[in-house]
């Protein structure tokens, strides 16, 4: 906003444009800025009159904000309990997040207006969420010994379930069996035998920092 200075009587205006956008201050009971790309510098008569019995005026960008102003003040509402801006120090990720907020409303208005349901707006957003994961999630690549995963699992069930370190267990003709470590070799690139075993996984693991690894990180 330009810098707007000038001693003003009430209902008197201050304005500065450039040739897209006018920049307005009107004076009443306090300063009134606006900032528009669409409405020009002009006054319009509202048909009441001040106690004086003057003919009141509004900028033609204010009277066209309060016509209008509904269907912000309802969007700004309904964003307030689902919205996921977060505070951060970077104004763009602000914004960001704002244009995601915006775009699912954009879509559950559609959906609304399509099936003719009224889901709640935070079910829809929950719902909208799953069947994105759904979609584009990418399922964690397991050694051949590994439990698959069934077809419906969004999050690898490693992250989310309660696994233990346990040991392997031994078979009728070997008693300290010993398994490969999953992570040592994906990730360290090394081979490295354990006596260590996530048995809800079915995947051998170094105790000590490998189990976490495996259980925490969801690129492996």
């Amino acid at each position: 906003m330009p810098k707007l200075t000038s001693k003003l009587e009430v209902g008197q205006t201050e304005s500065q444009h450039t040739t897209t956008m006018l920049a307005t201050r009107w004076k009443v009971r306090r300063d009134v800025y606006m900032l528009t790309t669409q409405f020009e510098n002009k006054m319009i008569a509202i048909g009441k009159k001040d106690h004086h019995g003057n003919q009141v005026n509004k900028p033609l960008s204010v009277l066209k904000y309060n016509e209008n102003m509904g269907a912000i003040n309802k969007t700004d509402m309904l964003l307030s309990s689902i919205e996921c801006v977060r505070k951060t120090i970077k104004w763009y990720k602000k914004l960001f997040f704002h244009l995601v907020d915006l775009s699912l409303l954009n879509a559950y208005s559609s959906y609304k207006t399509i099936t003719g349901k009224h889901l709640p707006l935070a079910s829809y957003q929950f719902q909208l969420i799953r069947e994105m994961l759904i979609k584009y999630s990418k399922k964690s690549a397991l050694n051949k010994t590994s439990r698959p995963h069934s077809s419906d699992t969004v999050i690898p069930m490693r992250l989310t379930d309660k696994h233990f370190p346990s040991t392997v267990p031994p078979t009728s003709k070997k008693t300290n069996l010993q398994r490969r470590c999953y992570v040592c070799q994906k990730f360290k690139n090394k081979r490295k035998d354990t006596t260590f075993m996530c048995k809800e996984c079915d995947v051998g693991l170094c105790p000590a920092s490998c189990f976490e690894i495996y259980h925490t990180n969801n690129k492996i």
